[in-house]
């Protein structure tokens, strides 16, 4: 007893220092990063009433506490460490959930056109305008080069993909069918060669239906009442495949090692019959063909998967196919998912609810297919919201992302974003979702939020990739308020 009457008295100057000391290292590590947080963002209320409460609070208790600190120098020491350490750690863990601009390309000019698509290689993001291609550099953001259509054409489709340096532009004078392609060398902005497909019928709203596609060394082009294989390296013809009898082209895309194609056919009914062709790249034979459950002429199709695939039919009718179709080795349909559940609607095709496509020349759908599920943002009823501003008014919705199994079309799990999705892509593993104000980086095996990223927005739809640390962001509209291209990145990067 008579040892704890003795420890005492020694015990509680130590403790009082040390956390006189750990409250004088918090505020001041506090005041510090508030001045840095004030240097890099400028002006902000909230840092501004953090950095006053902190040098007043801790003014304050280090003033009355003085002797204490001077009394137990080592103890004041500690704490005022562990202080400091915990205010930078609060600091770093915040500017690591930030995201900073790397850099952004100049805005285009007022009343530009806006992009129809875009690709990006590892060394370039190559954005497309109606009336020019640019490509820019992944490092720095410096124009690559420039490519613009000739004459009065404007571009009018895109391959899906670019590979080996090469991608596949469709241009065409405003108002006509999408007949002319060129192959373009990636690495210097140069044609490497040129088709045109002069059998083309003139149907106007066939303008934007995909007729371009990329596999390996084969370019596969519509022409005529079929598609037409291409040597990549200079463009000599390699295959014909037909559409078969009464039918007509109406859709192309290619993966590594697929090509996979739908034709239109003509039924004695008067209306269209459809039909999913899966053809071999190096021969254009016809190793699949599958009945499509589709009679609109205009109906839109995305390939989200080659390897199983799956195959987005979206018609524009009221009460036309709106599915998502998994077709096996065979050419059965093995899974259909709608688009319409009972309690919520998937957006595939793009990320506006409206329907309205992200960009028209190389569609950007807005469902990703990852570990044999399919995951999309979904809305369900109530998610809309009106805003009110000076502007006027406009919508916007809440969202999740819900991933759907690709074996027997059940859902496996729901993450709610309480955002809109503007962007979506699979990376390193994990699914990344951009909102208006936030990127997510999600994982696919159970929806689990593994990362949240603050300070990005987007109002609209645009194209995202992800490189290791590196966000690179294409939207439509370069005039503003966001630029045509940015480059971002986190703060810190935590391992």
């Amino acid at each position: 007893m008579a040892g704890t009457g003795t420890d005492s008295p020694l015990r509680m100057p130590r403790a009082a220092a040390a956390g006189l000391g750990l409250l004088t290292g918090s505020t001041g590590g506090l005041v510090v990063t508030s001045v840095v947080l004030l240097v890099m963002d400028g002006p902000l209320f909230a840092t501004f009433v953090v950095l006053v409460l902190a040098g007043l609070i801790g003014f304050f208790f280090t003033a009355l506490g003085t002797d204490i600190l001077r009394g137990r120098p080592w103890s004041a020491t500690c704490g005022v460490l562990a202080g400091v350490v915990a205010a930078t750690s609060l600091f770093v863990w915040y500017r690591s959930n930030r995201i900073e601009e790397v850099w952004a390309v100049p805005y285009d000019r007022p009343g530009a056109p806006e992009a129809v698509g875009a690709w990006v290689t590892p060394d370039l993001a190559v954005r497309a305008r109606a009336d020019l291609v640019t490509a820019y550099r992944i490092g720095d953001g410096s124009v690559a080069w420039t490519w613009e259509p000739p004459g009065r054409d404007t571009v009018c489709a895109m391959s899906t993909a670019a590979h080996d340096g090469l991608g596949l532009i469709g241009h065409a004078p405003a108002g006509r069918p999408c007949a002319a392609t060129v192959a373009l060398d990636l690495r210097q902005g140069t044609t490497r060669w040129a088709h045109h497909d002069d059998a083309t019928e003139p149907f106007t709203a066939e303008r934007f239906v995909m007729g371009l596609a990329l596999t390996g060394d084969v370019a596969v082009v519509r022409h005529g009442s079929g598609w037409r294989g291409l040597s990549a390296a200079d463009g000599h013809e390699l295959w014909r495949a037909e559409a078969g009898a009464g039918c007509r082209p109406a859709f192309v895309d290619a993966a590594p090692g697929s090509v996979v194609a739908v034709a239109h056919c003509a039924s004695d009914s008067g209306t269209d019959r459809a039909a999913a062709l899966r053809l071999a790249p190096g021969t254009g034979a016809v190793v699949t063909r599958t009945a499509l459950p589709v009679q609109d002429p205009v109906t839109r199709y995305a390939v989200l998967s080659a390897d199983p695939l799956v195959l987005w039919v979206g018609e524009s009718e009221e009460r036309g196919t709106r599915a998502v179709l998994v077709i096996d080795d065979r050419g059965a349909v093995r899974t259909t998912v709608p688009a319409e559940a009972d309690d919520h609607t998937l957006l595939v095709e793009d990320f506006d609810p409206l329907g309205t496509p992200t960009f028209e020349a190389r569609p950007l759908p807005a469902a990703v297919v990852t570990r044999g599920l399919l995951i999309a943002p979904a809305v369900k009823p109530g998610d809309r919201h009106v805003i009110h501003d000076r502007n006027g008014n406009f919508f916007e919705y809440d969202g999740r992302l819900v991933a759907i199994s690709l074996d027997d079309g059940t859902r496996r799990w729901t993450s709610d974003l309480d955002d809109e999705t503007r962007g979506l892509t699979v990376s390193d593993g994990s699914v990344w979702a951009l909102g208006r104000d936030e990127l997510f980086r999600i994982d696919p095996a159970d929806g689990r939020r593994v990362r949240t990223l603050d300070g990005v927005g987007h109002a609209l739809p645009v194209g995202l990739t992800v490189r290791g640390d590196r966000y690179l962001v294409v939207a439509e509209d370069g005039t503003g308020p966001l630029p045509p291209v940015r480059a971002l990145r986190p703060d810190f990067v935590v391992f």
